[in-house]
């Protein structure tokens, strides 16, 4: 499943012209390389890598009222077959300075992962399991990045999903890692 997420970022990105992308209001697409239970309280629970690939698109003239947000979508695949991927949603803030950037995102994410913890058949898996409580999490994220050419970017990524306590289980998830984007 990650090779396709991979053949379809290289695909945008080498072969969509501009205007096709226009036509979408697609502003930007990211993608990197992302260390699975990097951090925070589930600190290596899970093993490998996550592959990321993520849209941005332009922000619509109502959401000037929020500072204007790029709307995005995204997912990342655990290259670990009992690891966690995602997709997900939301907005993003963007600060540049010169050719330096900070975004801030907020969203929702849908997991694969464990979500309702059972002591009498989880109590074995604690050391390598994330418990989740809900299928559908919030989503934090920010990236603090460099913009190397007026097309193309690269940017130290984090990412963070849990469900701030609204079910049972909340040992969430984060990501840490590299990214290369592509704007339009």
């Amino acid at each position: 499943m990650s090779g396709r997420f991979i053949a379809i970022f290289v695909a945008l990105t080498t072969f969509a012209p501009m205007e096709a992308a226009a036509e979408f209001a697609v502003d930007e697409l990211r993608g990197g390389i992302l260390a699975q239970s990097c951090c925070g309280p589930g600190n290596n629970r899970e093993q490998g890598i996550g592959i990321n690939l993520e849209a941005l698109f332009v922000s619509p003239d109502f959401l000037s009222v929020l500072g204007s947000p790029r709307p995005l979508i995204g997912g990342t695949v655990a290259t670990d077959s009992d690891a966690t991927s995602q997709i997900y949603a939301g907005f993003e803030w963007k600060l540049e300075v010169s050719k330096f950037f900070v975004t801030g995102s907020l969203g929702g994410a849908i997991h694969n992962g464990e979500t309702d913890f059972d002591p009498a058949v989880d109590l074995p898996r604690v050391p390598d399991t994330l418990f989740f409580g809900c299928r559908a999490l919030f989503r934090l994220a920010g990236d603090l990045g460099y913009q190397v050419t007026p097309r193309i970017s690269a940017s130290v990524h984090w990412s963070h999903i849990s469900n701030a306590n609204l079910c049972d289980e909340n040992e969430g998830l984060d990501h840490l890692g590299a990214r290369i984007g592509l704007s339009f």
